[in-house]
């Protein structure tokens, strides 16, 4: 994550309030990076852990009105947990906008959290191959298999503001060049913050009691 300080600045959105970066690679597609800070208006350090590092990919998902943010994730599967919370491979079914078909993107996702201060909180995300595993694949959702890697950091700062930073590579698969999806990304990464916000404004307003459909399996562990 040091290193995205030298990469390339790219266009601001939400108001001003997401910056986006660039890093080319002669490997692959780019990486490309948003950052934003929050205050508490939007929630504490404690509150978007409690969201983005518990039940990253269930929170996620396509669910009820009142507990979304991702609306292209139609379903996520918890294939193996390799220890519950931490380190668990996950099949997540992406719903795309025509003329796009269904992807499927299968990931090992772990989540860390640095509890002295100043806190930080890391999800990270690499893509995870099941076929060598036919019980795995099994449990894979059906669809074009799209390839993409993430890192989060959550920091508490000193004025008590987090700063989350995502840094994200993505391919799609099937015959959609890289450029395209490339050109893409900025602007898409930049409207998951404010989807996300939505979301917890909504989660923060549910009357006492109510709970949210469980909509994610936990179909293996190792």
């Amino acid at each position: 994550m040091a290193d995205t300080a030298n990469w390339t600045e790219g266009k601001t959105f939400n108001d001003g309030t997401c910056r986006t970066y660039c890093k080319k690679i002669s490997s692959g597609p780019p990486w490309h990076l948003r950052v934003t800070r929050h205050g508490p208006e939007d929630g504490t350090f404690t509150d978007f852990w409690n969201v983005l590092g518990s039940n990253h990919a269930e929170n996620e998902l396509h669910g009820p009105a009142m507990a979304r943010y991702i609306p292209e994730l139609s379903k996520a599967t918890m294939m193996q947990a390799i220890e519950p919370g931490v380190m668990e491979v996950w099949s997540l079914h992406y719903a795309l906008s025509s003329p796009f078909s269904p992807r499927t993107f299968t990931v090992l996702m772990v989540t860390h959290l640095e509890a002295v201060s100043p806190r930080q909180g890391w999800i990270i995300s690499i893509p995870f191959d099941p076929r060598s595993d036919e019980g795995l694949l099994s449990l894979e959702e059906r669809g074009i298999r799209g390839r993409f890697a993430a890192v989060e950091r959550l920091r508490e700062l000193e004025d008590g503001t987090v700063e989350w930073r995502v840094a994200t590579t993505t391919t799609i698969g099937g015959f959609v060049p890289d450029w395209v999806t490339s050109r893409a990304v900025p602007k898409a990464i930049a409207e998951d913050v404010l989807q996300f916000l939505a979301w917890m404004r909504q989660k923060r307003d549910k009357p006492a009691g109510s709970t949210a459909n469980a909509v994610a399996t936990t179909s293996k562990n190792a």
